[in-house]
């Protein structure tokens, strides 16, 4: 009775105890209290099913040699084969044990004096009295040893064992339940946190910052890294928010390439992963090269493991979330597996958004622009077309009224203006073309020495007539480019008409073409009126015209330089400009050669 009063009492006790470790040292002490023996031990089972010894009670150098000690579950197996059956417990003989059983402990200071007794206890006797979950499942075990007369227990002690076991666990089993059911709370909180704060933030390296903390508390990890891929069309690179115990960290390359690899493996399979103990999940994803790389850099940091959860959306993984913790904390249990996905999916599904809502602003803007654009466009064109227009109506008015006057006159001055409108419409219609990036790009060997020649011929007679040497320098054996021969023409053209146009006179231009490694570059210079620091700024806009009241009375269109930046666009090159104004102005231009060999179409 009083066996039963004291384990009445330390079930009471158990109840209302906060830690699992604080109930199976109550449950262990009692055990060798209230069944009599001087040592008695927990074993729970682990995932991989062998036992681990998790709390000794009884004598107190038992403690140091038997916790943490495992058994692999088949060795248990192969000693409860040869056990007898007491009821629900299992005693093994010393005689009977495997002989492969590892030696158990045994008090230094022993009675042996009762060998030969048939009712002795051996110090190699062993007495198991496992416990199940409500579902059958063995949770563990307690074993007791070397009880306190010497003998093996009689059958009251054996019943208050039996009873003591079924009740510790009784006592164990609810007190994981209650366990789960506090961690599913704590998940389920978590996971809606993060889909409140996240959802809520229209911009994609924001809401990767966001999660941070929420993650961090409710999924209890050592370290934590967040990150979300750049997109194809992205000019940053990837979107990285960095946390760890010792603060922000750069992750090393290697390891982003490995964690992103395993990323989109777990998106794929909708899984999370887990790197621990040697072993990665989903199985095969990894060299083995890149686990030890891996695990190396865990260990470096003071983890033991890992959490990898993919962040994702439809059938696309848009980054990752690595947890990690130390080797000494809980592994990462299947609820929190299934939150940590579950994250992934909202941050996912808050990424898109945000990047939808971007996308929708930079369309927007871009319309705007065009908008803006398309009224300028509109209003410059009636400028350009109305004086030309009106100076040619004016002077037809004039041959109607007097068609014996001076037509001579008139018909120049409507040659001159018709001549500026077919300028004009040319240049758009060129503009248009260079423009669209629909329009494919035929390229071929494109002699430039060649049409840099032709130019300087076409412009020579208005050069000699305004005073203006062109000199052109090119080695004898040019770089050809690659590209359209019409385009790179335009290009060309465009460039020495506007040095020879405002070039004073006596002055010089200076065509100069050089190969530069796998590029050809073009270099246009002229000593004419130079351009301001403020019109730099505009200088490929189109109709953009100089704020310089000399350059605006030099007729032109305003389209030349912009068809010029766009030709070098489309032909993968680059331009650039520098000048000082009333010092001159140098246009230089680099192309890809196509002289190293074929460079396909």
């Amino acid at each position: 009775m009083r066996a039963l009063r004291r384990l009445s009492q330390l079930m009471n006790q158990a109840s209302g105890l906060e830690s699992l470790q604080e109930l199976l040292d109550l449950v262990v002490a009692g055990a060798a209290d209230v069944v009599g023996f001087q040592v008695a031990a927990i074993s729970l089972v682990r995932s991989n099913g062998d036992l681990q010894i998790v709390a000794v009670g009884g004598h107190p150098d038992a403690t140091a040699q038997l916790i943490g000690r495992r058994t692999p579950r088949d060795s248990l197996d192969a000693e409860f084969a040869v056990a007898e059956h007491w009821g629900s417990l299992r005693f093994i003989p010393a005689a009977n044990l495997p002989g492969d059983a590892r030696p158990g402990w045994v008090a230094p200071e022993w009675d042996e004096q009762m060998i030969g007794d048939p009712d002795a206890w051996d110090p190699e006797d062993t007495l198991l009295a496992p416990f199940y979950d409500p579902t059958g499942e063995m949770l563990g075990m307690i074993s007791v040893d070397l009880p306190l007369t010497a003998k093996r227990p009689t059958q009251v002690q054996q019943g208050v064992l039996e009873v003591f076991a079924n009740q510790a666990g009784i006592a164990i089993n609810s007190f994981r339940q209650r366990q789960t059911l506090a961690e599913q709370v704590r998940l389920a909180a978590t996971v809606q946190s993060v889909a409140r704060i996240s959802q809520g933030i229209l911009e994609p390296s924001k809401v990767v910052e966001a999660v941070v903390d929420p993650i961090r508390t409710g999924l209890d990890c050592l370290g934590l890294w967040v990150r979300a891929f750049a997109t194809e069309d992205a000019a940053k690179t990837d979107s990285v928010a960095a946390y760890s115990a010792q603060g922000s960290t750069r992750t090393p390359t290697k390891m982003v390439d490995i964690a992103r690899s395993l990323a989109e493996r777990a998106w794929a399979e909708q899984v999370s992963g887990i790197v621990g103990n040697g072993t990665v999940h989903p199985a095969g994803v990894l060299e083995d090269d890149d686990l030890d790389e891996l695990l190396t850099y865990l260990a470096k940091t003071g983890a033991g493991s890992l959490l990898l959860a993919p962040i994702g959306a439809g059938t696309e993984c848009l980054g990752h979330m690595v947890l990690t913790r130390a080797a000494d904390a809980p592994a990462w249990s299947d609820a929190e597996r299934v939150a940590a996905l579950e994250i992934g999916r909202d941050v996912g599904r808050s990424i898109v958004n945000a990047r939808l809502f971007e996308l929708e602003r930079r369309m927007t803007a871009e319309l705007r622009r065009a908008d803006r654009a398309k009224t300028t466009l509109f209003s410059t064109v009636h400028h350009e077309l109305k004086n030309p227009l009106a100076s040619i109506v004016g002077h037809v008015e004039l041959l109607k009224e007097n068609p014996t006057g001076d037509a001579t006159w008139s018909l120049k001055v409507m040659a001159r203006n018709t001549h500026r409108l077919q300028g004009l419409v040319d240049d758009l219609l060129t503009l248009s073309k260079v423009s669209d990036p629909d329009r494919p790009l035929v390229r071929e060997r494109v002699d430039l020495a060649e049409l840099v020649r032709d130019a300087a011929d076409m412009f020579l007679p208005r050069a000699t007539q305004e005073d203006v040497t062109i000199h052109v320098a090119a080695p004898e054996h040019a770089p050809t480019a690659w590209g359209s021969s019409v385009e790179l023409a335009r290009l060309v053209e465009n460039l020495v008409s506007n040095a020879v146009k405002y070039t004073t006179d006596g002055g010089a231009v200076t065509v100069t073409l050089r190969p530069l490694g796998d590029k050809v570059e073009l270099v246009v210079a002229d000593e004419g009126l130079g351009i301001s620091r403020t019109d730099l700024q505009s200088l490929f806009t189109e109709f953009f015209r100089s704020t310089n009241p000399d350059a605006l009375e030099v007729p032109g269109t305003g389209l030349g330089l912009s068809i010029v930046q766009r030709i070098v666009a489309r032909h993968n090159g680059t331009i650039s400009v520098d000048s000082e104004l009333g010092k001159g102005t140098s246009f230089t231009v680099q192309l890809p050669r196509a002289d190293g060999g074929d460079q396909g179409q």
